[in-house]
């Protein structure tokens, strides 16, 4: 009935049993369930697994578990990862027991979609952050036929994505491990295509690599990193590049992220990671400038979790009032720029162009 009532992780088209929902892209680019009411049964499982409706009981007290900052001690792997590099770990010590992990990656086209890997090798594909709506598709199912075979499973997505998750099981798996990455909000995919088409027209070439968090200059003033096949290449600071100011300033970001049901505290997931971006003031020992993330715990799952990889990393517990002060953009929603729509609009009908 109302956009922002939607967060597009597709629980409700994976909960139907009579496969009467499917997910359909709007103009703007962002995915919402569509109904065939001619095959639907009314038996109400689509409601009980949207974490919009469910919003108030998806959440996890959080009383006394701690919160870190904290980043892998082996420099290479945070390089390689926005943030501090813990989720590296902690993927793979599931990995090592059999597990599989879930979580989003880019696909052919340069969009993003979740996949589950099984393999060590597999995790340059998850690392980084994607500024996208990563599309579930089948993953909750995927997750579930795992977890009933008793196999360890973490499933890493936005707090909403997780929701949906834990409404589309139903019940707790001991065997489930969930991770939460703290959350702007979720720019168009369409804005991202166009972007991206008009980077291969003015460089000549096709994108065979992006990576939003590149650190050649540092963690605090990451760029944006795209490679042509022609061997060119576009390297920008997120403050000089046009996708990551529209998205920043909340120009093009999904309904429901201006209305957020998660940003606070208590969490759907085990464990919560993201940027730790206060570092340098609470502790500058800590500093590097390579990447320190922010870290902390919801449930006996997740400490138990964290304690298995805390001898492959530099940490300290702190106050998570100091670590994630209640001013940061990933504990209230953003508000929309006043020009969203007419810009959506105007980019769609081609009347606006992007000069990369």
């Amino acid at each position: 009935m109302n956009k922002k009532d939607c967060c597009g992780c597709s629980a409700c088209a994976q909960a139907c049993v009579k496969k009467c929902i499917t997910m359909r892209t709007d103009y703007e680019g962002f995915t919402y369930p569509e109904v065939d009411l001619s095959t639907c049964v009314q038996c109400g499982l689509c409601k009980k697994a949207c974490p919009i409706i469910n919003a108030d009981s998806n959440s996890n007290e959080m009383l006394h578990y701690p919160a870190y900052a904290a980043f892998a001690d082996i420099e290479d792997v945070r390089l390689r990862s926005s943030s501090g590099g813990i989720f590296t770990l902690l993927a793979e010590n599931v990995l090592h027991k059999g597990g599989m992990v879930f979580g989003a990656a880019f696909d052919d086209e340069f969009m993003v979609s979740h996949i589950g890997i099984e393999h060590i090798e597999e995790i340059t594909r998850l690392q980084g952050s994607k500024y996208l709506q990563s599309r579930i598709g089948n993953t909750y199912y995927e997750a579930k036929v795992a977890l009933d075979a008793g196999r360890q499973v973490l499933y890493s997505g936005t707090a909403c994505q997780i929701a949906g998750l834990k409404g589309y099981l139903k019940k707790e798996y001991p065997n489930l491990l969930t991770l939460d990455v703290l959350c702007h909000g979720v720019p168009s995919p369409k804005v991202w295509n166009r972007y991206l088409r008009s980077q291969e027209v003015l460089h000549n070439g096709h994108v065979r690599r992006t990576f939003f968090r590149h650190k050649k200059y540092g963690w605090k003033t990451y760029a944006l990193l795209l490679e042509f096949s022609n061997n060119k290449a576009y390297e920008r600071i997120f403050a000089e590049d046009p996708f990551m100011q529209m998205f920043l300033s909340n120009i093009c970001l999904r309904p429901s992220c201006y209305a957020c049901k998660f940003k606070n505290l208590s969490r759907p997931s085990d464990i919560t990671i993201g940027d730790c971006w206060g570092i340098d003031n609470i502790y500058p020992e800590m500093d590097d400038d390579k990447g320190t993330s922010i870290v902390f715990v919801h449930s006996e799952k997740g400490m138990d979790l964290l304690k298995k990889i805390m001898g492959e990393m530099t940490y300290k517990e702190g106050n998570i009032e100091e670590l994630l002060p209640n001013t940061a953009d990933s504990r209230k929603s953003v508000s929309p720029h006043p020009n969203r729509n007419a810009f959506l609009l105007r980019l769609m009908q081609g009347k606006i162009v992007m000069n990369c």
